[in-house]
């Protein structure tokens, strides 16, 4: 799980390295939708061009001129765009539109890299899903929401704090998480028991230290740059999209938990009680759940983990 939020790390980092490398560009060139919208409103006047060097380009056929910004007029180009960065994430408490998105896009992505860490790693090509429908693994969305809520008006505090906050949230959140798997489907999904510094079942010494650099960088270096990317609804159906999702992957967790339910009852014998038992019994059975979950083990134990 840790090694995957730390995957989930390093491509945030990449994206926003490669934000910053094309707005240097758009900069430098005097295009873009961030350059022209400080032009309409008024942020950016006209004079951003003095001493610009037009050159005549071909594109598609079409003729056009294409300016290069003076070095002091990009300087000036970014002094506003960090002002306002600055001016909003000053007066931005997250909203539940960014952490709907925040959930989706991590979700997202920690399925997608767990699936190829394990494939490259292990040589293994598995269902790593999360959830009954839809290719989403909510552990990473649900983390990456947690370090947001609880770290996001610490990010100006030491950095010491931020790393003892956050190596709390990943112990917390992996105790959780497998003890919940555990007593209510009888699932695991990992173990450190064959660790020497494990402290229960699903926590380790060496994982909390590494917990606490994710966070600190998530913290430091991505929250603030993804909220400000993220920003607020602009237009009614982007709203309208995300509620939806957000309805969806609510009647999908929903779904998730009774199947899970279900199984560890069928684990310990517990023939179905109802249509709706009947129903994922018949659906969602032992042979779907083993192949949707490839990673889990329903009714057994993990062997512990290598040292």
């Amino acid at each position: 799980m840790l090694q995957i939020f730390t995957l989930i790390l390093a491509v945030y980092l990449i994206a926003r390295g490669i934000i910053w490398l094309v707005q240097r560009y758009h900069d430098a060139r005097g295009c873009g939708s961030s350059f022209k919208n400080l032009l309409r409103e008024g942020k950016l006047d006209a004079s951003v061009y003095a001493d610009a060097v037009w050159s005549e380009v071909e594109r598609f056929g079409k003729r056009r001129l294409r300016s290069k910004i003076a070095k002091r007029q990009r300087k000036l180009i970014r002094k506003v765009k960090n002002e306002l960065r600055a001016s909003y994430l000053s007066a931005c408490t997250p909203s539940l539109y960014q952490y709907i998105i925040i959930f989706l896009i991590s979700s997202v992505l920690g399925l997608l890299l767990e699936t190829v860490y394990t494939l490259v790693v292990f040589g293994v090509l598995e269902s790593r899903v999360g959830l009954i429908w839809g290719p989403f693994s909510p552990l990473y969305g649900c983390g990456a929401v947690l370090l947001t809520a609880l770290l996001w008006e610490a990010r100006d505090w030491p950095a010491w704090k931020i790393f003892c906050i956050s190596a709390a949230i990943g112990g917390v959140l992996e105790q959780f998480t497998g003890w919940s798997m555990e007593h209510l489907a009888h699932a695991q999904s990992w173990t450190y028991l064959g660790l020497p510094d494990h402290i229960s079942q699903w926590v380790a010494w060496r994982f909390l230290a590494m917990w606490g650099l994710v966070g600190l960088v998530w913290c430091r270096a991505i929250l603030p740059e993804l909220l400000y990317r993220i920003g607020e609804p602009t237009t009614a159906r982007q709203a309208a999209v995300v509620t939806f999702l957000a309805a969806f992957i609510a009647l999908d967790a929903g779904m998730t938990v009774a199947c899970f339910l279900r199984a560890g009852a069928r684990a310990d014998g517990i023939p179905p009680a109802n249509p709706i038992d009947v129903y994922l019994d018949t659906r969602y059975g032992d042979s779907f759940m083993k192949d949707k979950f490839g990673n889990m083990r329903i009714g057994q134990d993990l062997p512990p983990a290598s040292r």
